[in-house]
């Protein structure tokens, strides 16, 4: 069978990073050279160079013997033949560890005839389990000893310091016993505890690299080619290649392979892997279309808005990879006080063997210094807040939450007070037509100045012709069209044949005419004819229909909410009052904002809700900025999280979500402390057995990761 050649740089590295607390190698240095470590840093065996294997005709070219040898061995090649490797040295070094705990009873006590053992067998034995513990220290507990020593030399030591210092002292103490002819060895508690440390790293390594994968499995929704349309001729190219501004055709069933604005056509789409919302959404001519989104039920042609790399999902998986290397508050004061604790516990461990050598036998004061060892290596400690944080960000992000970084879910869980832009934040930002006023047929009306509007480029005008468009208005002729400065628009529309001049724009043009008056809170737009006003057109700025439920929702858990805005304070207070948040600011410069979210930090933490240029500012100096998928670009480089799709009422929902993911990073801080104050206390006082030690670590560490994993349920 042929097998393809693979790169040595995949997930394998990873895992043996987190695995031995090493870090990739770069095998290039600055002048383009081979720089070659000690170690393969894919196979971890000694590094010797390129390697060239044929197999069945076919040349395989591996960067050295050790993944030449992984290769042979397992059958792959790779990020699979090395985790297969190192999966094949954890089973023969359980393997070989079970062996030694089977036989060291026979060793602890040479009366059990059932084997047939005399004392005279006893330093045969005990040579045997020394030759059989040999491999599991070279295959397991090399890479612990090693980062041992590299961290010594650095003098700030770690959990690998602890392991091997319990381990090789356990395996040294014993082989000394057996080449001096002296009974009484603990190999079986170096090699057990190498073989259940490693276990318990492999299930903590998995579950991160699974989060890994889903995020490499996201990347692999995002199409890798697209069908541009070119003078009428269609070609399927890298979608890399497509330019901003080409027109793409997608055809049902299809994913969409670029951020786009639909042209012609209208269809159903799943956009659930960007907003998490199972329910399809129409898009027509005009709306805007995401990369990695599904289109369902029509053919359609686009216009590219952003290049491959630069679409929302790309921003998505770029993002959640740096949040994941970011480290939160939590992790760094845990990372600090690890660093502190190993000293003392190798202290204990000191106190505990002298106690113990007054009190009792050497052997004794040995036994129970290295299960002091070995129970308190802090593993649940290591992983409580990365883990924990890690499984958030998945989690968050299958929700169509954006956050930037680990820390910001701690920061979210403190939020008391929070700020919200009005304009494209809890309103869509777009005038629509709310109320017409006529003296004369409604249709008749809409359609002389819907006619006159779609001449136009002004917002309000094509607000009043998209609105006739829905209501599938019959447009009429027109002719010599102009615009009124500051004004409005005027032009010749054609009626039943003849021409009539047709005004639209403000009261200012009708100066004799009585005013048909609109709500105070909303723009009018006056119609007439020759100085006589047929009717008038309100518009207004439309509220998000989950506005609402998103400030309720902030109520209900005890936050604060403020309208900020540019706008006039009575638009302001309107909306205020139709929302019911508690405070309202109108009229206000970006300098205003800011200074507003300035002293709203003086009650306690601060999250601004922001969507435009303006907003950016306060964005940046709030404890948390929080913007929408259809923000600006500023406005998404000043966020610290942005919430995909528009759906204003995910905020309260994240905000419950960090609450609950700061109480479980506290429950996995408590237990791993706590696990290590009562065990490290019975190993002291002689109540605990180190394979005991080492077996109830690696509970502590799995109780860690089923605590974490439960972030990813669908509860909040």
């Amino acid at each position: 069978m042929q097998r393809g050649v693979r790169g040595c740089y995949s997930v394998a590295p990873l895992l043996r990073s987190i695995l031995t607390g090493t870090q990739n190698v770069n095998f290039r240095n600055a002048s383009g050279q081979h720089n070659y470590p000690r170690t393969c840093d894919q196979c971890g065996l000694p590094y010797s160079g390129g390697v060239e294997q044929i197999e069945n005709g076919q040349s395989l070219h591996f960067c050295c013997y050790g993944c030449s040898l992984t290769h042979s061995l397992v059958g792959h090649i790779g990020a699979e033949g090395a985790a297969a490797m190192f999966l094949a040295r954890l089973g023969f070094s359980a393997f070989l560890s079970m062996n030694v705990m089977a036989l060291s009873w026979a060793a602890y006590d040479p009366g059990w005839f059932t084997l047939g053992f005399d004392d005279d067998a006893v330093p045969t034995l005990e040579k045997l389990l020394f030759f059989l513990s040999l491999p599991v220290m070279i295959f397991l507990g090399y890479p612990f000893a090693q980062n041992a020593f590299r961290e010594a030399k650095r003098v700030r030591l770690s959990i690998d310091a602890l392991i091997a210092l319990g381990s090789f002292a356990a395996f040294g103490f014993s082989t000394y016993r057996v080449f001096s002819d002296e009974q009484g060895v603990y190999f079986d508690t170096a090699t057990m505890t190498l073989v259940l440390v490693t276990a318990g790293r492999y299930l903590e390594a998995h579950a991160k690299l699974k989060t890994t994968d889903a995020l490499r499995k996201l990347l692999d929704l995002q199409p890798k080619t697209a069908r541009i349309l070119k003078n009428g001729v269609e070609d399927i190219v890298p979608a890399e290649q497509a330019e901003i501004g080409s027109v793409i055709k997608i055809l049902p069933g299809e994913h969409i392979p670029l951020d786009a604005v639909i042209m012609e056509g209208a269809t159903s789409i799943n956009e659930s892997v960007l907003i998490g919302e199972p329910a399809p959404v129409r898009k027509k001519s005009g709306d805007i279309i995401y990369a990695a989104t599904t289109n369902i039920d029509g053919a359609i042609t686009a216009r590219v808005t952003a290049a491959y790399s630069e679409t929302s999902y790309s921003q998505v998986v770029r993002l959640m990879e740096e949040a994941q290397q970011m480290r939160s508050n939590v992790q760094l004061y845990v990372d600090k006080l690890a660093a502190q604790f190993i000293p003392i516990v190798m202290g204990v461990a000191v106190l505990t063997f002298a106690g113990w050598a007054v009190l009792a036998t050497t052997d004794v004061a040995i036994l129970h210094s290295l299960t002091v060892l070995v129970v308190a290596c802090p593993c649940a400690l290591g992983i409580g807040a990365p883990l924990a944080t890690t499984v958030a960000l998945e989690r968050a992000a299958s929700s169509g939450i954006l956050v930037r970084s680990t820390a910001v879910f701690e920061t979210l869980a403190g939020v008391r007070t929070v700020g919200f832009d009005k304009t494209g934040t809890v309103t869509f930002g777009k005038l629509a037509v709310t109320n017409i006023k006529t003296d004369i047929d409604e249709n008749r009306f809409l359609s002389l100045v819907a006619s006159l509007e779609t001449n136009s480029e002004h917002p309000l005008g094509k607000a009043i012709a998209k609105f006739a468009e829905n209501r599938h208005i019959l447009l009429s002729e027109t002719r010599n069209v102009n615009a009124i400065p500051g004004l409005g628009i005027e032009g010749e529309v054609r009626v039943n044949g003849n021409w009539k001049k047709i005004q639209a724009g403000a009261k200012e043009l009708f100066p004799k005419s009585d005013i048909v008056t609109q709500p105070e809170n909303a723009t009018a737009i006056f119609v007439g004819c020759d100085g006589n006003i047929y009717g008038s057109i309100a518009l207004q700025d439309t509220v998000r229909e989950r506005a609402r439920e998103a400030v309720t929702e902030l109520h209900n858990v005890g936050i604060k909410t403020t309208l900020l805005s540019g706008d006039a304070t009575e638009v302001t207070e309107t909306v205020r009052s139709e929302l019911h948040i508690q405070r309202a600011y109108g009229k206000l410069m970006p300098a205003d904002k800011l200074g507003i979210i300035e002293s709203f930090k003086q009650e306690g933490t601060v999250a601004m809700v922001g969507d435009g240029i303006n907003d950016a500012p306060s964005l940046a100096a709030a404890d948390v900025g929080v913007t929408l998928g259809s923000a600006t670009d500023i406005a998404k480089e000043s966020a610290d999280v942005t919430i995909l799709g528009d759906h204003l009422e995910k905020l309260p929902w994240l905000i419950r979500f960090s609450r609950r993911t700061l109480s479980t990073i506290r429950w996995n801080l408590f237990w791993a402390f706590a696990y290590n104050a009562v065990g490290i206390a019975l190993a002291v006082i002689g109540l605990l057995h180190p394979i005991v030690a080492a077996l109830a670590m690696v509970g502590s560490s799995l109780f860690t990761i089923v605590n974490s994993r439960r972030l990813g349920g669908r509860g909040v």
